[in-house]
């Protein structure tokens, strides 16, 4: 533990600018955030010593309804592995009371998906399935990455125009006609001729065309070669399945869109490998390894506990509190690859008397800046944690369980290595994962 000297007065003022000055450590933790007396300053302590037990942990899955975009692909990362991504999906009508004329025959039937534009690992074309769903998809249930969709047989896609380039920044070449990039998946024809001739009432509405038709099941097949993953639109209505026919009259076609509306999943699975490989194991779900990982896609987290704290406040005595927690997290740059970025942003999260991942008190306080940040100047991510640990040592945490996760977790594939607590320093650096704490008696 070190005593700050009057001399660090400005430096300690900027670090604890806009936090409280608590009168024991089980004041209401609400009172972090308010500004204290400049006497005040001579008083406080700090310490970087907390040990810290952390742990990478798997995620079994994750609650990936109804996201913005999906992942579709099968992307390979050097320091994680090798990770697919998929999804389910309803279609919507984009106009009702459709008449497809007298006579009406497919002439060709085709996903059009929008990129986001991101893109994850190195790209090349892959082999990407398309089933039928045989139950339909609610709005308004909750679906986890893992689940099992039950889907028929046979799939759609035609094999005549596989593999599929995944690339966003590939425009597409179909006869005579230039499309801009996306990822355009051809279906067989009879597939389309069945919507042709389904009944009018099919497209009465919405609601009588999705108990017909309850959606499709689309992931790459990881035994076909090709690797890389795309983002996949799935709220502009910019992504949809055209249906081109002609009947006894005239050359048409009709789209039917994927849409806010549209009730849909994103699917993950993972191989891992590296000091992570253990968790490919059903049975194994954490490993204790130097190296720290957190990877999105419902991949993996990284678990933070304090085991000595009980101990360090009977040392600091009951009566002190919390001015300042911020935890650090270097990259190990032995792994960090600019040809797969690392998330620009990482969170914290505690868990509830249920055991269910929730925000920190830190999170969901109004005008606090929690940070998570990549700092490239310091190689680490830092957080502000002041609050969190405030109620830890209040004894009105529900949980003493820390997690760091990926902001984007269920609509990418990033993945990023921290260095432990055990990590050396570097001429003359800290490089390990350490807590620091300032506090007054």
């Amino acid at each position: 533990m070190l005593k700050l000297r009057a001399g660090f007065l400005a430096t300690v003022m900027a670090c604890t600018l806009g936090f409280a000055t608590l009168n024991s450590c089980n004041r209401p933790e609400t009172e972090v955030g308010l500004g204290y007396a400049e006497a005040d300053l001579l008083g406080l302590s700090q310490t970087d010593t907390l040990t810290l037990r952390c742990r990478t942990v798997r995620e079994d899955s994750l609650q990936a309804d109804n996201l913005s975009t999906a992942v579709l692909g099968r992307m390979y990362h050097p320091d994680f592995g090798w990770h697919t991504g998929g999804f389910v999906t309803q279609f919507r009508l984009s106009a009702p009371d459709i008449d497809f004329g007298s006579n009406p025959q497919v002439d060709s039937v085709y996903l059009s998906l929008r990129y986001t534009g991101d893109s994850y690992g190195q790209l090349s074309s892959q082999t990407i399935e398309v089933y039928e769903l045989e139950d339909s998809l609610q709005y308004d249930s909750t679906y986890y990455s893992n689940h099992a969709f039950a889907h028929m047989a046979e799939d759609l896609a035609d094999p005549m125009f596989q593999p599929i380039p995944l690339n966003p920044n590939e425009v597409l070449y179909f006869g005579n006609d230039t499309v801009s990039p996306q990822a355009r998946i051809y279906l067989n024809d009879a597939f389309g001729q069945k919507l042709l001739e389904a009944g009018t009432e099919v497209y009465d509405s919405n609601e009588s065309w999705n108990n017909f038709f309850r959606g499709l099941h689309i992931a790459p097949n990881p035994m076909l070669g090709g690797e890389g993953a795309v983002g996949i639109d799935l709220i502009s209505g910019l992504s949809y399945m055209r249906l081109h026919y002609h009947n006894d009259e005239d050359t048409l076609y009709y789209d039917y869109i994927i849409n806010p509306l549209s009730a849909r999943s994103n699917l993950f699975s993972h191989e891992w490998q590296g000091a992570f490989q253990a968790l490919s194991e059903p049975f194994v779900d954490e490993v204790d390894h130097p190296l720290l990982g957190v990877f999105s896609g419902a991949g993996l987290k990284t678990q933070i506990t304090l085991p000595h704290l009980a101990t360090w406040k009977d040392t600091i005595g009951s009566n002190s509190a919390i001015h300042k927690a911020e935890l650090w997290l270097p990259v190990d740059q032995d792994h960090n690859n600019a040809h797969y970025p690392i998330p620009n942003q990482l969170f914290i999260l505690t868990e509830n008397e249920l055991g269910e991942p929730i925000s920190t008190p830190d999170q969901s306080s109004i005008g606090l800046n929690i940070n998570g940040n990549y700092d490239a100047e310091e190689r680490a991510y830092r957080f502000n944690i002041s609050q969190t640990m405030q109620r830890m040592l209040n004894g009105t945490l529900d949980s003493d369980l820390l997690y760091v996760v990926s902001s984007r977790a269920g609509i990418s594939f990033q993945g990023v290595a921290i260095e432990g607590p055990l990590a050396q320093e570097v001429d003359s650096i800290p490089r390990n994962a350490r807590l620091v704490v300032t506090w007054s008696e």
